[in-house]
């Protein structure tokens, strides 16, 4: 069994969060996790290309605060960029976000636009994919036995499978994959040189626009002859009466041709390397197809592919034996409160038994995530399609990860495996 726990490399500092080598990479992210959690679990944060603002590294706060959403806003930052880059965005597009979907809001307009897709995304909606999704699993799990022994799991696998379930819920040709696939890779790898459009802070405005120009005709298209997809319901929108503001409307199309897939695939990367590194824990879940729904969602514990959000305070409070004064900024960290001692037990051993309702990578109250069934659902019926045809698997070669901030995940991951 392999423990994986962190080993602290002081002197950290609260600032290394914004540091994407630091975070691009497992070990070092957890140690600095670990490190600040036990010497400075509220702390506060100044860097000259960024607004100050706090570092929530505890379980407890991360949920206390992220689900306090009236009193913890989501506007009008929502994460982590520079200012240069916010200037940019509220130049541009008239918002410091560039964006305005569903965790850029508050209350009364987040319960608004939530409720626009919020059936498609139910449980029972969902359970109404499996056999589609569960189809998808095994082209993929065939695609590895045609072209193993060996492939890179996540470039071959991981970033196909949800990209591929996303782009059917719209509507969209499999023809639109790469173009989905690569702005997604720009918007969230910006600070990645192998995925970033260009290396200016504002390079991220040309993606924006290239998302924008994509969905603007599929939103004309879907005005003039609507059909079943999301898309349609997308397009054909009404809020309190009215068709959907263009800016809400875009930003709704491009979260979800975005995120949709891009956080799936990273558990389903870092899921499988986790398995890898766990064999008794592979074995086990193989075994026990009851498992799989828990098991999918403690992957996705383990990876917390969305690395943070920020919260804007609207009174005083002191946390940690810290003042947070309002109008201060605080970035929760997810994988930092899914690996707090405190809160799990052996949080870095994989356990595919555990309690799946505990941990808070789909996030906590209000602005959980709407997509939480779809993700479970993709995780578990890759790997209940996978598991039972698996005789051996290993690294063909060293992992590497996304340098990012924001969303993060394995960019490679080369494995050689015998399949039945």
């Amino acid at each position: 069994m392999t423990d994986n726990t962190a080993t602290a490399t002081p002197p950290f500092r609260p600032a290394d969060v914004l540091d994407p080598h630091i975070m691009g990479d497992e070990a070092t992210m957890y140690a600095l996790f670990d490190y600040l959690r036990s010497t400075e679990p509220v702390s506060w944060v100044e860097h000259p290309e960024y607004r100050p603002f706090w570092n929530l590294t505890r379980y407890a706060d991360v949920k206390e605060i992220g689900s306090a959403n009236d009193e913890f806003l989501s506007a009008p930052r929502t994460v982590l960029v520079p200012e240069a880059m916010e200037q940019a965005l509220l130049e541009t597009f008239g918002n410091r976000n560039g964006l305005e979907t569903l965790i850029h809001m508050d209350r009364p307009k987040h319960l608004k636009l939530r409720k626009v897709t919020r059936e498609w995304f139910l449980p029972r909606s969902i359970g109404k994919l499996e056999a589609e999704v569960r189809a998808l699993a095994k082209e993929f799990v065939d695609k590895m036995v045609e072209e193993g022994p060996e492939c890179d799991f996540v470039r071959d696998v991981a970033l196909l499978l949800p990209l591929r379930v996303i782009v059917s819920i719209l509507g969209l040709p499999r023809e639109a994959e790469p173009t989905m696939l690569k702005l997604t890779q720009e918007m969230f790898g910006g600070q990645d040189p192998s995925l970033q459009r260009g290396e200016d802070p504002t390079a991220g405005l040309a993606v924006i626009q290239d998302f924008t120009d994509y969905f603007t005709e599929v939103i004309a298209e879907r005005k003039r002859e609507p059909s079943d997809d999301l898309a349609s319901v997308l397009a054909n929108a009404t809020v309190d009466g009215q068709p959907m503001e263009t800016l809400d409307q875009m930003s709704y199309f491009i979260i979800t041709a975005s995120a949709g897939h891009d956080t799936t695939s990273a558990a389903i990367g870092g899921g499988m390397k986790a398995l890898i590194e766990h064999p008794e824990q592979l074995a086990l879940w193989r075994d026990r197809p009851d498992l799989d729904d828990r098991a999918a969602r403690e992957l996705i514990r383990w990876v917390s592919p969305v690395r943070h959000m920020v919260r804007t305070a609207t009174r005083e409070l002191e946390l940690g034996g810290r003042t947070i004064r309002e109008g201060d900024n605080l970035a929760l960290w997810y994988p930092a409160a899914n690996r707090d001692p405190a809160a799990f037990d052996a949080p870095n051993r994989l356990d595919l038994t555990r309690d799946p309702k505990q941990q808070l990578a789909f996030g906590y109250g209000s602005h959980m995530c709407l997509g939480q069934h779809l993700a479970t659902l993709e995780v578990s019926c890759f790997f209940r399609e996978l598991l039972p045809r698996l005789q051996e698997i290993e690294l063909a070669g060293d992992p590497e990860w996304v340098k990012a901030i924001f969303v993060g995940g394995l960019r490679s991951l080369p494995v050689r495996y015998r399949l039945r």
